[in-house]
This record gives C-alpha cells, structure tokens and sequence, in this order.
C-alpha cells in the first residue's frame, strides 16, 4: 500500500479498498433486502456513529443489490446533502420515478402510438404526470423542479427552456387531490410492475427541517406499497434533529414510527484499526525516509498501539491520525521522533483534551527546566488535577494509566489518578536520552511538535552543533570565542542569556559523547576567556555574582572526559594552558575550586569519583599555577581587577599566606596605596532593602594587612591630615555596611 492510499478517508467502493470486512456484510444484505416482501412498504435503517463507514457500507450495498436485483427492479441513490438548497428531496426521488414510469409506459405501448406519443411531444404520459402534479401537490417547487426535469431527466421529454407557465405541461388543468393521485400512482406501478428500492445517505449531515422533510417522504408521501427504502444515518444525530425539527420530547421513539427494520453497522475489530493505523503509519514512515523504522522505533510504535490504539473507535479517526500525521511528518522529519508524533496525533484525535493539556504542560515545564521560571505549588495542583480529569474520558482502562503517559511526557508519575504528580525531577541522562533521540520530552524539541518551529527560549541544536565543530578544531578557535561571547546577552524571552543555555546544554552525557578535541577546544575557551566572561557579566548585571554562572561544573566534566580520552597528554596539555592562558583570574578560581573539591583546602571535599584530579596531580597543577600567580607581570596587574578580595583569597590557597601578606605589605607601603587597597578590597553584596552595595570586612583583610585596629588607626591618621577625604568617606561607607 502507498502512502496515499494508507491514508486516504474517502468512502470506498470497491471489495478491493475493503479493509473492515464491509464487503460480506454487504453481500448479506443486499440478499435479505431484495427478498422483502414487493408488496410493501418497508423502511430500512443503517445505523452508525460518523465516521464509522455508513458511506462506504452504502457503496457497497448500492453494488450488491444491484448485481442481484431482478428485472423491474430499479435502485435509486438519493443523497440530499448534495442537493441545491431549493431544491426538494421530494423531487430529487419522484422525477426519476416519473422518468422510469414514462419509459416503461412508453415501451409498452404499440408501435403507432409511440409514434404518435413522439410527434406530440407536450402530451405526456398519463402516468408520468400524475407524479410530477403530485409532486407539485407535496412539495410546493414546481417551477424549479420543472426546469430541473426537462433539463435532466430522460424520458420526459419535457423542454423546460423558455417555460414561463405550469400550462406548458399541461398540469394546470388536473384537479385531482393529492389523496387521488397517490392512489393512482400506486395502482399505475402496480400495474407496470416496477419495484424500487431507494438508498438515502448522509441523513445525519442534513439540517432539521431537512431531516423531517426526508423523513415526511419516507413516512407518507412517497410511502408506496412498492417502494422499500434504506435510509443511512448516525441514530443519535437523526433523533435530535427530528427533536428539533418537530418539537418532539423523545426522537429515538419517533424514528421507530418510521423505522421498520433497523441495522446497526459492526464496529470494525480493535485489533483492524490498529492494523491500519499501524500500517499506514509504517507506510508513511518508509515513504518519507525510503527506509524502514529501526528495531527501538517499531517497539515503541507498537507499545503506542497496544496502550492508546483502542482510543481510535472508527475507520475516520483512523484516517484523520493518519492525515494529521502525513501533514506534519514530511517537514518536521528532522525535527521530531516518529513514535512521538503518532502518539500526539493519536490522542488529538481521539482526546483533544488531553491534546491541550499537554501543549500546556510542557510549555509551563519548558520555562522551569530552562531555569526561567518556576511553577507554584497551586499550579501543579490545579495541572494534575486537570490531568486526571482528562485521563478519564479514556474508554479504555490502558491508556487512563498514569504511568503509561509518562514513558511518553516527561515528569509525570503516580500509581493510579489519585496519585498523580506532575513537574517531577528527570535526571540528566534521561534528559540527555530524550534530546538525541529528539523525543516529545525534550525541552531543545518539543515546540517542533506543535508549531513546527524551536522553543524560543532554546538555543537551536544546528547552532549548538556548530559550535562543537569549531572547538574540535583551533583555527576555528577565535571564532568559536567570538560566538561565545556574543551570546552574552539577552535572549529576548527571558532573563537569561544564550550563553548561560549552551552552558546549559553541555550536560554530563552531552560531554562524555564529545571527542578528545572538542573538550579541549572548550576549555581552551575558558582558561583565555573566562575574565572576558565574568566583566562582561558585571557589566550587563551590577548584582551579578561570579558563582551564579555554572561554568566550574561544566569545566569538570570536559576535564574527566579528556582524561578518560588520554590519559597520557592531558595533564601536561592543561598545564600548559594553565601557563599560557590568558584569563589567570579566572584560572585561579578554578585551581581553587579543584584544592576545595579535593579536600586540600576548605573541610568539606566531594566523594573521590566527583573528584576530577587525584591529589598527587592536582599538586602537580598547583604548583604550576601558583609559580605563574606568583610572576610579577602579574602582581604588577592586581589593582586593575574588579574582585581583588576574591583573587587574593584563591591566591592564598593556591600558594600560601605569607606569600599574599608579602605583596598586601608591598603594595600598601605609602598612605594613597594603603588606601587604594582598601579601595579594592571591597567586596559586593545585595540587599532586598537597600539593593546592591560595597561592603570591607576589616576582620578578614585584617589577616593580610595586619591588626584590625592598626588599620582603623592609620586610616583615621590619613583622614586628620585632609587629603583624600572622598576615597575615606566611601571606605568608612563600606565598613560600616560590613557591620549591618
């Protein structure tokens, strides 16, 4: 089967398009029907939900009752749905009666008299007008179903043309009542012997007035002892618009007025829907990919069915999944994972509820797992108990599980309904699982399902890529620094830059499926970037902290993952990134992070697996780094950094206190360097009340530079003399902030 032909909906009507066993059904009834009794009236219902096939049952039937009907027999299709507006259902079935009663009375007169019948064309038969006044008499549209007639109907040979008047048919002049010539028209078909059996379809599509007005045909206007008739219809809509139409309390009583033998259309086999959907879904699949699903993808394709396959009742929800699927794949293919999108397309189709909920849910869990947001305990409240109202309207106890949901929308989980949960934690390596596999789940994919286009809040996985590709290779590498820093700043959805999302994306299993070379090119980014990194910061957010950023966490990973790669080369290549780097601030920090994370500095070191050095090579590394803190180019810069305090305290621990106090002497020997230091020894600090502000702890740099109460006296000795009266004013500001 072609992808076109998986997925078309229209009404079938041939055996070889039956898919649902329609054609034996069929086959039954048309065999039951034309062995109804030829002297009477008998009415016929067809019963079904839309969507379940009534169309292509009726296609069906029309072929297998005519294949066996006998001579006299004539089947007539009436589909009033496709009728013009002014135009009468009533007219619709007995101008072609009129037609086949002229024919037949016409081929049953003598030779002389066709002929005189044929050179008279406006004396019509007898019999024919009689049903055409009739038809004026009932339906009160005579003009337009004249003008119909002559135009299309054989065997009237009426030229309606250029008619202005009812005279032409020389129908003005009956005045027989209607009660008269039906009687009539009944005893002429009687005697002619014609038999019709009458299909009307779509009974359910039509408006009220038009139901009963279909429904006053069947019932009394053209209720003739030969006529038996099958109407198709869904009993629930009917009854309502009969309801409606007539102002009556109860329909479905009403239709058993009407409605001698009824027949409700099989429901199709769960098990053949899924097949089908299944089907046409794999068809699709291979169509788009001119390859066959993998093994992963066809066990969740077919954990899909098994759970929410029965939720599709009807061989239209079927073809509507399978449209919705077909309008979307092609151009999303890149984007999506294919279980995942059957899975939505199913529960569109079969629980548009559940299909708003989850666009919903995973918006709101979009912000909170991009770190923009946050959701209200009143919020998962009211979203769980939404959720459970939705899973019940399931039919089948399968897809109300909760725990099945969740394999497929992340952060779901409970027993039962009663215990649901939403917004639960996923680990980093189910998020990980989810963004390469581009699942629904995943918070770099999910919009794609439903707009066909990235979260906006999200970096794009093609820029991110492209990223690692320039740091697997070091001619790229100033552009990939470039990038970086440009993407300090504002991504115009949130409060966070694109930069502090890539550092985001770059989770533990993302790194541990990077190379040798592209870790290495990302932490070559920060050993000569990492200040830039920080001013840049500072600059954008004057409360910002050096810590909120989450690079020393990303730094380790790419560091184990390139030990793991080489253990030979790597510590000598950091070593001699340590040396050469540009951003020595930075490095210090880090060198401190690894002395705290150890346990060689600080009293709380991490478990040994989250240590990335052992003890022996992270000394190694410090003394590296404390001969080049230790430089004089360097000292001669200190003064010029926005956190000295903070580089003072990496530096102590990098090397030793007495080193730091060395240079604190050297550098406060004159009354303007002692104040200067004090100047930048200032740290920063926010509070809700006074927001962001300079604050010196005399107690800790009193370890530096000597007693607290020496500096309080040689600071009040420089105030005395009047010289800097604007730096002291705003140091004593600070320490009395230190004290608040």
């Amino acid at each position: 089967m072609s992808m076109n032909s998986g997925i078309n909906s229209a009404a079938i009507s041939s055996e070889d398009d039956d898919r649902y066993g329609f054609s034996a059904v069929a086959k039954s009834l048309a065999q039951s029907i034309t062995a109804l009794d030829k002297n009477v009236s008998t009415v016929i219902g067809i019963e079904g939900k839309w969507g379940t096939g009534k169309t292509s049952m009726l296609n069906l039937l029309l072929k297998q009752i005519q294949a066996c009907a006998k001579d006299g027999t004539h089947v007539l299709h009436i589909a009033p749905w496709l009728n013009a507006p002014e135009q009468s259902p009533i007219g619709s079935l007995l101008l072609p009666v009129a037609a086949i009663v002229a024919e037949e009375d016409e081929r049953r007169q003598p030779r002389n008299r066709k002929w005189f019948h044929g050179s008279k064309r406006k004396k019509q038969s007898e019999q024919a007008l009689n049903i055409l006044n009739y038809l004026r008499q009932t339906s009160g549209r005579l003009a337009s179903i004249v003008d119909f007639a002559g135009n299309f109907i054989p065997g009237l040979g009426i030229v309606a043309q250029g008619m202005e008047t009812l005279s032409e048919l020389d129908l003005s002049a009956q005045r027989k009542t209607t009660a008269t010539l039906r009687a009539e028209i009944e005893e002429n078909i009687n005697k002619l012997g014609l038999n019709f059996i009458v299909i009307i379809d779509d009974l359910d599509r039509l408006e009220p007035a038009q139901a009963v007005e279909v429904i006053r045909l069947v019932k009394s206007v053209a209720d003739f002892s030969r006529f038996h008739y099958v109407l198709c219809y869904d009993r629930q809509v009917l009854s309502h618009a009969v309801e409606q139409g007539l102002g009556v309390i109860d329909g479905n009583q009403y239709l058993q007025k009407i409605v001698q033998i009824s027949f409700s259309l099989p429901r199709p086999e769960s098990f053949d829907l899924r097949r089908e959907f299944k089907f046409g879904a794999v068809a699709l699949y291979e169509s788009v990919n001119a390859t066959s699903p993998d093994e992963e993808m066809l066990t969740d394709l077919d954990s899909l069915i098994d759970t929410y396959g029965a939720s599709l009742t009807t061989p239209r929800e079927v073809c509507i999944a399978l449209n919705a699927l077909k309008f979307r794949y092609a151009g999303l293919r890149d984007y999506v994972y294919f279980p995942d999108l059957c899975f939505l397309q199913i529960i569109r189709t079969a629980n548009i509820g559940l299909y708003d909920w989850i666009e919903h849910y995973l918006t709101e869990r979009s912000v909170v797992e991009s770190g923009d947001g946050s959701v209200v305990a009143e919020e998962r409240d009211m979203l769980g108990n939404q959720l459970k109202e939705k899973l019940m309207s399931f039919t089948s106890f399968s897809a109300r599980e909760v725990f099945a949901l969740g394999f497929w929308i992340p952060g779901i989980s409970g027993f039962d309904t009663e215990s649901i949960s939403v917004f639960s934690s996923t680990t980093e390596n189910e998020n990980y699982r989810m963004t390469a596999r581009k699942r629904l789940g995943s918070n770099i994919y999910w919009r794609y399902y439903f707009a066909f286009s990235a979260p906006q809040n999200v970096l794009p996985q093609s820029l991110f890529d492209e990223l690692l590709v320039m740091a697997s290779d070091s001619e790229c590498y100033p552009e990939l620094s470039r990038q970086l820093l440009d993407n300090i700043n504002s991504n115009g959805v949130s409060s966070r830059t694109w930069f502090e999302h890539i550092l985001s994306r770059l989770t533990n299993p993302v790194i541990a499926s990077l190379t040798y070379s592209q870790c290495g090119g990302l932490v070559w980014f920060f050993v000569n970037y990492g200040d830039t990194v920080l001013e840049r910061y500072k600059i954008r957010n004057p409360c910002f902290f050096e810590n909120d950023l989450d690079v020393e966490r990303v730094v380790d990973s790419l560091l184990r993952r390139m030990k793991e790669e080489n253990q030979d080369t790597f510590l000598t290549y950091l070593e001699s990134l340590f040396i050469d780097g540009d951003s020595w601030y930075w490095i210090s920090r880090y060198v401190r992070h690894l002395l705290r994370q150890n346990g060689l500095y600080g009293e709380n070191p991490v478990s040994v697996h989250e240590r990335v050095f052992s003890d022996d090579e992270l000394n190694r590394i410090r003394i590296t780094v404390a001969t080049r803190l230790n430089d004089i180019r360097i000292k001669n810069k200190l003064f010029d950094l926005s956190n000295l305090l903070g580089y003072l305290s990496a530096w102590q621990e990098i090397t030793s206190v007495e080193t730091v106090r060395t240079w604190v002497s050297t550098a406060s020997n004159t009354d303007q360097d002692f104040l200067k230091l004090l100047y930048c020894l200032r740290y920063k600090g926010v509070s809700s009340a006074r927001g962001p502000y300079l604050a010196l702890d005399l107690s800790y740099i009193s370890k530096l530079l000597g007693n607290e109460k020496d500096i309080i006296v040689r600071l009040e000795r420089i105030d005395n003399e009047g010289i800097y009266p604007q730096k002291i004013k705003e140091i004593r500001e600070a320490i009395s902030n230190n004290q608040h």
